[in-house]
């Protein structure tokens, strides 16, 4: 698999870092396609997320990686931040309409 996007969250209390990976949709079976993303410990989450077309699965799931993230614990308890950002401050990835309380950042 390919990697297309990747980048570093930190961690507030530990330092330690949270790597997220986004791989290339790749046909998966027929006309399906599947775009896998990855996010580290100690969110530690990685789903494959099917579509019907590349792009489609491209886009549900980046709403899927923004998901996880937003809803992890360590996003509610202010720790997880962008390099350098502040507690519960935009991720540079954008959420999912379900969590604009929590993080009024939409897609």
């Amino acid at each position: 698999m390919t990697v297309i996007a990747e980048t570093t969250f930190e961690l507030l209390d530990t330092g330690e870092k949270v790597l997220v990976r986004l791989f290339a949709p790749r046909v998966d079976e027929g006309t399906t396609w599947a775009c896998r993303f990855e996010i580290g410990e100690p969110i530690g989450k990685g789903m494959d997320i099917y579509g019907e077309g590349s792009l489609q699965a491209l886009a549900l799931a980046l709403q899927g990686l923004s998901t996880r993230l937003y809803s992890s614990e360590e996003w509610k308890a202010g720790r997880l931040v962008a390099e350098g950002g502040r507690p519960r401050s935009y991720l540079g990835i954008p959420a999912s309409q379900y969590f604009l309380e929590e993080a009024p950042y939409p897609f």
